[in-house]
């Protein structure tokens, strides 16, 4: 079930993301995370990591995992995704190096680091929270529009409107990632809560789309949120501008 929360500001939005993120660690102190990546969550990573500063949240106990990594981006690399929540995030909470967690998209047999990956995952008993973004086409992580689906971690070729969209974060598009490994919409699903942000104008399409979604489409990824039992989508006003019956 898909349950939409309209915010006034990109401020509250995060707010909110991050109180949900706090409940669930309230309830488990080594809570399981799935953590996003790009410009949506940086508010997001901001308050949590406010939340640990000012003792409202301990992660000291707590499990991270990235949902994605270009490959073959190194983790010291400024545009790899274990830098981005190691700048915004780890580095200001008492997280333990251990408990964090990303594919190594350097490993001689990348099948093979998809498996060890998702064995990772289900060690650790899945995901308490998963805390998503959106693409512009409906792709959750790199799960992006395709008539088939890997349901596990798996290496994921780019599509052009990804390649593009990513450019601007690169100083070449030559330079941009082809490749990624990404956590597959099944393992996603298995998480016992998920919460989608989005903000801004530019998501308003896809936001609608998703809130019109009644049947799964493959081609529209995030239409498999439908299959969870408790999703909550948490987008500012100009994000939720053309859903007219909430308005």
């Amino acid at each position: 079930m898909l349950n939409f929360t309209i915010t006034e500001t990109y401020d509250e939005m995060s707010r909110l993301a991050a109180t949900h993120v706090a409940q669930a660690l309230a309830k488990k102190n080594n809570v399981v995370m799935a953590l996003p990546t790009g410009g949506t969550p940086v508010g997001l990573l901001a308050e949590m990591s406010r939340m640990a500063h000012s003792a409202e949240a301990d992660f000291s106990q707590a499990v991270s995992f990235n949902i994605d990594e270009y490959i073959p981006l190194k983790k010291d690399d400024p545009q790899s995704y274990y830098y981005f929540l190691q700048h915004h995030f780890y580095q200001h909470v008492p997280i333990a190096a251990h408990n964090i967690f990303v594919p190594d998209v350097l490993a001689p047999d990348l099948q093979a680091e998809c498996a060890r990956y998702e064995r990772e995952i289900e060690a650790h008993g899945d995901f308490d929270i998963a805390v998503l973004g959106i693409g512009h086409d409906g792709h959750i992580g790199f799960n992006e529009p395709h008539a088939t689906h890997s349901p596990v971690c798996h290496v994921i070729d780019l599509n052009e409107e990804t390649i593009a969209a990513n450019a601007r974060f690169f100083v070449n598009k030559a330079d941009v990632p082809q490749q990624a490994i990404t956590l597959g919409m099944g393992t996603i699903l298995r998480s016992k809560k998920i919460v989608l942000i989005a903000n801004g104008e530019s998501k308003a399409a896809v936001i609608k789309q998703l809130h019109d979604c009644t049947r799964i489409d493959p081609h529209f990824p995030a239409s498999f949120l439908l299959l969870h039992p408790d999703v909550t989508i948490i987008c500012d006003r100009e994000a939720a501008s053309l859903l007219v019956s909430l308005r």
